[in-house]
């Protein structure tokens, strides 16, 4: 397994302890100290595992490729520093893939704790293997830390984009996803950490990270995908844009949808919602954050009786109705991204 680490050795420990502490014995650990300035070598070394120290900072994505050619599994588990792993993460994400060698990533749900608490939904029903690809289109499902990835298909797809800096997670499962299924499980086996120094707390460059990936495999699919996929994917891109805007509109997240907006140019076809949503803000935004904490400060059942009167402003905010059903996936498609 492979635990890439950046100016996180406060926290290294307790990830490293909770590898120990698995039901399933982790068979190699490898720690990559990406030039931090805390010295999380020395929380390595005293945990007595290999620690690859580099000598300038190559990103998350890079960090991980150099960890990855280290091992030498038929499995590569992935643990931030900042993170941990419940005792059976191991057992239940490794053994997918043992079940189901048809499958590329297996993963689960995870917790967030810390400056927030709470468990992530179920995105997809559990295995069998699925095509995740779609789903992946629209958000990133699949948590780093509680991914497992066959090493050899890591490295015959590349591995990591070394040159991404956020969302090279996220690139890598969609390059994996247009190519095969995947599997999960329902059981929450990681904790994700939240706190104000990760890379992911900067919310503009989390989005701008994410859709540059997407516009980027858009771009290659212009070129190598038919007409139908290429369709199809902008179809997705374009209901996933919308969706995020509702998202951070519902929930008075200005950051957010403020990012969200910054997005357009990456988005095929999106000028009219773009528009849309911009205007909305521009004009509605102080009167919709008013009525927001009124709203929260009412009785619920003076909110049971007011909703149907509030509900052409405030959508699908309590009930979100699901994006509609995607595509088929292509069947004879040309593969790759």
């Amino acid at each position: 397994m492979v635990i890439p680490c950046y100016n996180s050795a406060s926290f290294l420990g307790q990830a490293l302890q909770s590898v120990r502490e698995q039901s399933r014995a982790v068979d190699e650990i490898i720690v990559v100290d990406d030039a931090s300035s805390d010295d999380p070598a020395a929380v390595a070394r005293d945990a007595q595992v290999t620690c690859i120290s580099l000598p300038s900072n190559v990103g998350p994505g890079a960090a991980r490729n150099y960890g990855i050619a280290a091992t030498t599994g038929d499995l590569i588990a992935f643990l931030d520093a900042d993170d941990y792993w419940m005792p059976t993460h191991v057992d239940e994400v490794a053994g997918l893939l043992e079940r189901y060698p048809q499958s590329a990533v297996a993963f689960s749900r995870i917790q967030r704790f810390g400056d927030e608490d709470l468990i992530a939904p179920a995105s997809v029903p559990e295995g069998p293997p699925s095509n995740m690809f779609w789903r992946l289109i629209e958000e990133n499902i699949v948590a780093q830390s509680s991914a497992v990835v066959r090493r050899d298909i890591l490295l015959r797809n590349g591995g990591y984009d070394a040159a991404l800096r956020y969302s090279e997670d996220y690139d890598l499962w969609l390059r994996l996803a247009r190519r095969y299924p995947f599997v999960c499980t329902s059981a929450v086996t990681a904790c994700y950490r939240v706190h104000p120094n990760q890379a992911s707390r900067n919310v503009t460059e989390m989005v701008l990270g994410r859709w540059r990936v997407k516009h980027h495999f858009w771009r290659v699919a212009k070129k190598r995908e038919t007409p139908a996929f290429v369709e199809q994917l902008e179809t997705q891109m374009l209901r996933a844009f919308a969706y995020g805007l509702q998202t951070a509109w519902d929930e008075r997240n200005e950051a957010h949808l403020r990012a969200a907006l910054a997005v357009r140019k990456l988005v095929p076809s999106s000028t009219k919602i773009h528009k849309y949503w911009a205007r909305r803000y521009n004009i509605g935004w102080p009167f919709w954050m008013a009525l927001g904490g009124a709203w929260d400060r009412m009785l619920p059942s003076v909110r049971r009786f007011v909703r149907p009167l509030l509900s052409p402003l405030f959508g699908p905010s309590s009930e979100r109705t699901p994006l509609p059903d995607y595509l088929p996936p292509p069947g004879n498609e040309r593969e790759g991204s």
